[in-house]
């Protein structure tokens, strides 16, 4: 009996070649002409999943926060510390790197359209969400001051962590992951506590 293509596989592939084409000739150059011939597909076909670039793009720049999102929700399961869990974000790895290609490319959109706007939004508040979870539980481990302001927080490590992806990718070769993690650990030293206290 013939394997049923799952929808949403069927769209993360796609997703990916539109990834790889973004990453070698910039999001302008990209077509759905170009995205079918690189997937195999007709361009019926791909329309089928996205009715335009626009919905490409979207879906692409979700997906790639996703992947960052995924791994702070595994570093909450897993009872990481708050500072191993951001690492896990910066552009350290080429799959995380591509990531934040992607997403950059997609800042890179007209801010006019509501689909960009909506896709901003969510990724702000989702991402946001999680690292407030992360921060309250390292409050509670003693990881993390207990007299700081979680929300406020998740701001700053965002701000960090956004910063520092910016500069490797505008300069990859000057950013190794060991300049990025001391940058980062550096940045949020006054958020953390010297002498966590022992887990029970």
């Amino acid at each position: 009996m013939p394997r049923k293509v799952d929808h949403d596989e069927r769209r993360l592939q796609i997703a990916t070649v539109v990834e790889n084409l973004v990453l070698a000739h910039g999001i302008e150059a990209l077509t759905i002409r170009d995205v079918a011939a690189q997937v195999g597909f007709s361009t019926t076909v791909v329309c089928h999943y996205f009715r335009n670039k626009l919905e490409m793009m979207v879906f692409t720049h979700r997906a790639a926060r996703q992947r960052g999102e995924q791994s702070l929700m595994e570093s909450l399961r897993l009872g990481r510390d708050v500072m191993s869990a951001a690492e896990e974000l910066l552009p350290i790895t080429e799959a995380r790197w591509r990531d934040w290609h992607s997403i950059f490319a997609f800042w890179g959109l007209a801010p006019a359209e509501p689909a960009v706007r909506s896709e901003w939004a969510l990724g702000v508040a989702e991402a946001k969400q999680l690292f407030v979870q992360l921060i309250v539980a390292g409050q509670q481990s003693g990881t993390v001051r207990a007299d700081l302001d979680a929300q406020a927080m998740a701001t700053q490590f965002m701000v960090c962590i956004n910063g520092i992806a910016s500069l490797v990718t505008q300069d990859r070769g000057a950013w190794p992951a060991a300049r990025q993690k001391a940058l980062l650990a550096d940045m949020l030293r006054g958020n953390l506590t010297p002498n966590p206290v022992p887990m029970m």
